[in-house]
């Protein structure tokens, strides 16, 4: 039975549960499902729905927000946040990568690639 008290889930603990799954009986996720009202938020969602692009593993992340109560914007929202979140951090690696391979190549004397 549910206590009347509630929790926030972040999303670490999500996120624990996605890549290690039920390997306990009673992990802290399921055992914060069974005692409290559990809530997180649409950036939380965002946040996991962020680490995942293949369809199964999307489905299983959003099987695993089933009884959280979602603050925020309303929740289908966060599948887009969390691939525009996915999209921004690859650019942004390609970006980082970029400078740096022409900072690289700008302080090679006599490099003429960048030119």
């Amino acid at each position: 039975m549910k206590s009347k008290y509630e929790i926030f889930i972040d999303t670490d603990v999500f996120e624990d549960e996605l890549q290690n799954g039920t390997k306990t009986l009673n992990n802290l996720f399921s055992r914060c499902k069974d005692l409290f009202v559990c809530y997180t938020s649409v950036v939380n969602a965002s946040e996991i729905f962020s680490l995942y692009s293949d369809r199964s593993k999307l489905t299983k992340a959003k099987n695993s927000f089933e009884g959280v109560n979602i603050l925020g914007i309303p929740f289908r929202y966060s599948l887009k946040i969390g691939e525009i979140l996915r999209l921004i951090k690859k650019k942004i690696l390609t970006i980082i990568t970029g400078t740096r391979l022409s900072w690289q190549c700008a302080l090679r004397q006599g490099c003429l690639c960048c030119r």
